[in-house]
């Protein structure tokens, strides 16, 4: 019924960006504007992806292109089409806020390199041939290498070195998995961990975790995240935080639970998993409570929320040992909504926090302050993304989190899970209190208070840069009140995508004790009879200066954002490697200034190691190639009498 209309399809998805892709490489004025507006013509009908899988069913396709590793071929099923659906309504919310709220008529390569992010985004996340997908993961890569590259180059090729590390993860984890299967047609694999043995099948699902962790944030894999989000332009760092994460979780999750396949004796292995995920879901939390940087904070923020949908997919391998089939698909389904929720209100916050950054002209939440008064609505909606990122209800990040806790709390009575699932729960209370505090903390410094600058607000956010953040606000709702009917989706497709047995019993925890809409409805109706209350009780008011004991108020009298931060900087004072830096004052001569930098401890005590002893032993390889020509002619006449005095012994 739908092939006729599969290869219009497609055309209409990649054609306009790949076009777009060329047109940004043109030296004319234009070429960035015309080149944004074909990659948002693509995404117009990416979105169309998921209504026409309801309409048609599966979209396969093969681009007509020799390759001796097979075809390059593509298949939208369920997962998939759901989430090209919603990463391309991300994206032509971006594009729509890059266009309004920056030139980027001089900017026609940065719109060359987002149309090839696009382009390699939605082939990685429905490639069903191995050689596409390989290409189209490292096309991801390379589009966000050249997005980043700006102000700061080391941090760019800090992400390139560390994603390729991960790449050959990847490529060693299919190549294991193509040896077994001696098929390129990914659609065709299934449960190879039968034909590969538990040794194997642990080996590429480990090497999967970690390769694919390079992007999303996993420790010690994460050092590159905080530079290149405080660095790279700000929709370089929406894209790269949302839909780039996207496509890496979903390869992830069709690789472990459909192509290899989870079974019993792979507890060992789902127990280390837990372990890499809950370190780095706490220590980002940690960590983003001290930052003094908006993007900086949100980098942290989103390496806690894929460490629990890693933490998630964990927990789904383990309940595969002795676990029931309902409770791996609530706690799959629980890890692919929470990655959904958060491509959405985590790019309505990195726009919002660009925008701020746009108007004050600061970069630091020290010299913020004072937005909510000049600009009541667009405060407005960065509430709504922090409210939605903190899980508060009845937003969309309420409902996934809240799907994780049911899912660990359910699988309690499993077999040897009696004390690794409470932890499991602590971990995500901890990292989600923590989180919620720190993004208090931003919206606090940045909407509320006084200014803190010297410098005068220089624009404020127009209505055209308003309203793609105000429809990604409007997504944050209506997916936390429709969010029972999107899990029970993505369980059909969970249930389609890999080999769980059916099992009705995920039902009664999808929907069972939540009500969204009735509790969205008890939330308005109680700010409504606050409202109206307050109006009919309300005195009159007298307007007076603030009492000051004498002495002006400025905005050096609130309290400061790394004031609020300091009890926790003393208390875990060895984990941060804080250093205490003691300046002169630029305003007065008599005066120090006093500022806290923090240094990423896995680059002092890890890389910074690793990288000298590669130096040393470059250097003493290097000096091997500076003797003469005798020492080298005695080096080949000793290996040569070695190598006859063993031929003639063996």
């Amino acid at each position: 019924m739908f092939s006729v209309y599969e290869e219009l399809f497609i055309s209409l998805m990649f054609i306009p960006a790949a076009a777009g892709a060329i047109v940004g490489m043109i030296p004319i004025k234009c070429s960035g504007n015309v080149a944004a507006f074909l990659c948002g013509t693509s995404a117009f009908f990416g979105i169309l992806s998921y209504p026409l899988y309801l309409y048609g069913g599966d979209i396969a396709f093969t681009f007509p292109l020799p390759s001796a590793w097979g075809p390059y071929s593509i298949l939208i099923d369920e997962l998939p089409a759901m989430m090209i659906s919603l990463s391309s309504a991300v994206f032509l919310a971006v594009l729509a806020h890059m266009i309004f709220s920056v030139s980027v008529s001089a900017e026609g390569r940065y719109s060359s390199t987002i149309c090839a992010l696009f382009i390699s985004c939605m082939l990685a996340m429905c490639a069903d041939t191995v050689i596409l997908l390989l290409i189209a993961w490292e096309a991801v890569t390379l589009s966000t290498f050249l997005m980043a590259s700006g102000k700061n180059g080391a941090a760019a090729w800090k992400f390139l070195v560390i994603a390729h590390i991960g790449g050959l993860m990847v490529i060693c984890a299919f190549l294991v998995m193509l040896s077994y299967s001696g098929d390129h047609t990914l659609s065709s694999w299934s449960d190879l961990g039968n034909a590969m043995g538990l040794p194997a099948s642990c080996g590429a699902i480990a090497l999967l975790f970690m390769g694919f962790g390079t992007k999303l944030g996993l420790i010690p894999f994460h050092v590159w995240i905080p530079d290149l989000y405080a660095s790279a332009p700000t929709h370089t760092s929406a894209l790269m935080s949302t839909v780039s994460s996207n496509a890496a979780v979903m390869i992830l999750f069709k690789s472990i639970f459909g192509y290899i396949g989870v079974s019993e004796g792979m507890y060992v292995l789902a127990v280390i998993l837990m372990a890499a995920s809950s370190f780095t879901a706490v220590w980002s939390a940690l960590e983003s409570l001290v930052q003094t940087e908006p993007k900086r904070i949100l980098a942290y923020s989103g390496m806690e929320n894929m460490a629990l949908v890693l933490l998630c997919f964990s927990i789904g391998i383990l309940f595969s040992d002795g676990g029931s089939p309902g409770l791996m698909t609530v706690v799959l389904v629980a890890g692919l909504f929470h990655v959904m929720n958060h491509s959405v209100f985590k790019s309505l916050m990195i726009l919002a926090v660009g925008s701020a950054e746009d108007c004050t002209g600061e970069t630091a939440i020290e010299k913020m302050g004072g937005l909510a008064k000049i600009m009541p609505a667009f405060s407005l909606v960065a509430l709504v993304a922090v409210l939605s990122m903190a899980a508060i209800p009845p937003f969309n990040g309420f409902a996934s989190e809240w799907l994780m806790i049911q899912s660990m709390m359910g699988g309690e009575g499993i077999h040897m899970t009696e004390i690794i699932l409470p932890l499991g729960v602590a971990v995500l209370g901890i990292s989600g209190m923590m989180a919620a505090v720190s993004y208090a903390r931003l919206y606090g410094f940045m909407f509320l208070g006084r200014p803190r600058s010297e410098k005068p607000v220089s624009s404020k956010v127009g209505t055209a840069v308003l309203v793609p953040m105000a429809a990604l606000a409007l997504l944050c709702f209506a997916m936390g009140i429709f969010c029972s009917q999107i899990m029970e989706k993505l369980a059909r497709g969970v249930a389609a995508a890999t080999s769980i047995p059916s099992d009705d019993s995920f039902v009664n925890h999808l929907s069972g004790t939540l009500n969204m809409p009735i509790m969205a409805g008890i939330l308005l109706m109680a700010i409504f009879a606050a409202y109206v209350l307050s109006r009919a009780f309300r005195k009159k008011s007298a307007r007076s200066p603030t009492w000051d004991c004498g002495t002006p108020l400025d905005e050096n009298m609130q309290y400061s954002s790394m004031g609020f931060s300091q009890p926790l900087v003393r208390v875990f004072h060895p984990l941060y490697g804080d250093v205490v830096e003691i300046s002169d004052d630029e305003s007065s001569e008599n005066r120090k200034r006093y500022s806290i930098k923090f240094a990423e401890p896995f680059v002092e005590h890890l890389y910074v190691p690793i990288g000298n002893l590669i130096m040393r032993g470059a250097r003493r390889v290097g000096s091997t190639q500076n003797g003469n020509i005798q020492t080298y002619l005695g080096y080949i006449l000793a290996v040569l009498v070695v190598l006859l005095v063993a031929v003639r012994f063996v």
